[in-house]
């Protein structure tokens, strides 16, 4: 990637990419928040598709609540298959199992996958990571400790000098709200919801709560998914 491109991940949605100044920063760290159904895993994962496929960029998909193989059984009846491609690894529970078996009492599910994933960048130089989801990671680390996890857990994220995209089920209201320390150490909060009409038809909508270093439309966009590819219309009020 070149110029402009090369300092941001572009999601390839069309229209949203334009709304937040051309694509993600580069090395930003990312929440999809969003209730279940709102399609926030084949957002994230779309991304990674696209651009494995465009630009050969090489991204890890960290799926802490389904296996690898129902994930890309579900993406590919999506038209969202990646094939043989050597660009996107997928890593579940079961990748790390091993690890999470030698694992002392004092390590969380958090420490395991950053100490496997610190081996994983070393022998394969990925430069886009999805975890899927931050909620699993937070429950791992128990209530005394969720904070100090949390906190670390996004510190690593930047040093590790990787684009990452946490999948959220809390919405931006309450994170920024209730002083939920992930909204507020997060570079960006793009957040999808469900909605209907008068008429009861539902229709999901998108937009970009914050991204630091960009500028960026805050307004709520239709969002559409048709063919294996998402699209935004019209910006709502």
């Amino acid at each position: 990637m070149k110029g402009e491109e090369a300092v941001r991940l572009k999601t390839y949605v069309d229209g949203f990419d334009q709304a937040i100044g051309g694509g993600i920063p580069k090395g930003s760290v990312v929440l999809i928040s969003g209730n279940p159904g709102t399609m926030k895993s084949s957002f994230a994962f779309s991304i990674l598709q696209k651009n494995a496929k465009m630009s050969g960029v090489r991204s890890a998909f960290v799926s802490l609540e389904q296996s690898k193989e129902s994930l890309l059984r579900q993406m590919k009846s999506m038209k969202l298959d990646i094939g043989e491609s050597q660009q996107i690894r997928i890593i579940d529970l079961g990748s790390i199992r091993e690890e999470l078996e030698m694992a002392t009492i004092d390590d969380t599910v958090i420490s395991v996958l950053k100490e496997y994933l610190s081996e994983e960048l070393k022998d394969w130089n990925y430069n886009v990571l999805v975890l899927d989801s931050l909620d699993v990671l937070e429950l791992s680390s128990g209530a005394s400790s969720k904070r100090s996890h949390v906190f670390f857990l996004f510190e690593w994220l930047r040093e590790m000098g990787i684009t990452s995209l946490l999948i959220s089920e809390t919405n931006p209201e309450e994170v920024l709200e209730k002083g939920y320390e992930e909204g507020y150490l997060a570079d960006g909060i793009i957040n999808l919801t469900l909605s209907s009409d008068e008429g009861d038809m539902v229709r999901r909508k998108i937009r970009c709560v914050k991204m630091r270093n960009t500028p960026h439309e805050t307004s709520y966009f239709s969002l559409q998914f048709s063919g294996g590819k998402f699209v935004v219309t019209q910006a709502i009020g």
